[in-house]
This record gives structure tokens, sequence and C-alpha cells, in this order.
């Protein structure tokens, strides 16, 4: 059995309560907490009331605040310089580290083919 949709007026209201309780609130409206009191899916909210979103709800949101200081193109340059330095150090010990592991592998290799070579085997005792 399908559930009766809200009439406009009703999704009016909503949106009207939903405007002022994020006024009140300092915080910023959506369209989620509308379908929520309405108690509509996202996606049956959007296909039935879509003009009265663009319409109704969307030019009564404010814009969000941008920040307040941005940040100068000499500044991020000197940040990106500074994260690329790190990053060629880095780099830098990594190929020491990876050539002192080569050798230690070189050398133990060395060291298993010469055991190998020149291993002799001692007879266990069984336990029987």
């Amino acid at each position: 059995m399908k559930r009766a949709l809200p009439d406009a007026d009703t999704v009016r209201a909503a949106i009207d309560t939903v405007l002022a309780e994020a006024a009140a609130r300092g915080r910023r409206p959506t369209v989620t907490a509308i379908e929520r009191l309405l108690g509509v899916p996202h996606a049956t909210f959007h296909r039935h009331y879509a003009e009265l979103i663009d319409t109704h709800f969307r030019p009564h949101v404010p814009e969000p605040a941008h920040p307040a200081t941005t940040m100068s193109s000499s500044a991020a340059d000197a940040r990106a310089e500074a994260n690329l330095s790190r990053l060629r150090r880095e780099s830098t010990d990594l190929r020491r580290t990876l050539a002192l592991y080569e050798e230690a592998i070189r050398q133990l290799t060395l060291e298993n083919d010469a055991l190998r070579q020149g291993a002799t085997v001692l007879p266990l005792r069984s336990r029987a």
C-alpha cells in the first residue's frame, strides 16, 4: 500500500520550518532535514518536489561563508617547495636503505650457497 504524499502547501510549510530552525541554530538548512520532517524518501522527494526546492528552498538558503584568509600564491609556492624538498630527502633515504638491504641479501645468498655446498648431513636417530 502506497503512502499518500504531502501536498505542496505542507511541503512549503516544512521548508519554512527547516529554514527557521536552521537560522535559529546558526546552521545551514538542508533538503535532507525537510525530507526527514515529512518522512519522505530522498528520491521520492526530489522526483515530486524538485520545483519547490528550486523556487521556494534554494533562494532562501544563505551563501556559505568564505574563509577570511586566503593563502597567497607565494606562500603556496613556498609550502609546495618545502614539501618537494622533504619528498626528495625521503627518496634519497629510501634509496640508501634499499642499497643496504640489497647488500645484506647478496651476502646471505653467498653464505647460504657456501653452507649448502660444504654442508654435511648428520643422521638423526629415530624416535622408536
